[in-house]
């Protein structure tokens, strides 16, 4: 791991070739993929709710605490999604603790990871496994779907 803002460096096409991924598009798109996951973390923890809203496509949805929320719009997550109030609760950053493509094609990638919440003090609040959708839609690079096991902070958050 890079660090506390970043996601893991794209692994190397021979680990690729052995999940499967084999043909040079396919490496490209989980490349372009890593680069939303950072992308996506960099904003979430610096509290950048638009930031972190334009790292997504749309429709965007979310699986989590037995429910299915979807939001149409960057403007509508961002709207419910207010990263300041949720620094309320004692969380302070994430970090993912490990991600693995497990499938690509040229428009979508598949990750599974897992990350960890910390507090102020750098100490671990809680992890959490997931899988993320990449998706590529009019040629942006996003997010599309999510699904994990963190819960759902308060109604219509995404964490």
């Amino acid at each position: 791991m890079s660090g506390p803002n970043t996601a893991s460096p794209s692994p190397p096409a021979l680990f690729l070739a052995s999940q499967g991924i084999s043909d040079a598009p396919a490496q490209a798109a989980v490349a372009a993929g890593y680069a939303v996951l950072e992308k996506f973390l960099r904003a979430f923890n610096a509290r950048e709710s638009k930031a972190w809203s334009n790292t997504l496509n749309y429709p965007h949805v979310r699986l989590a605490g037995g429910k299915v929320q979807i939001w149409e719009t960057p403007e509508a997550y961002a709207a419910s999604n207010d990263v300041e109030k949720f620094a309320g609760t004692g969380w302070h950053h994430t970090r993912w603790d490990w991600v693995k493509p497990v499938q690509a094609d040229t428009q979508k990638v598949h990750f599974a990871l897992q990350f960890t919440r910390f507090d102020s003090d750098d100490k671990p609040l809680s992890s959490f496994q997931a899988t993320y959708v990449v998706t590529l839609q009019d040629g942006h690079w996003g997010i599309q779907a999510r699904s994990s096991y963190a819960g759902i902070a308060w109604p219509g958050a995404a964490f």
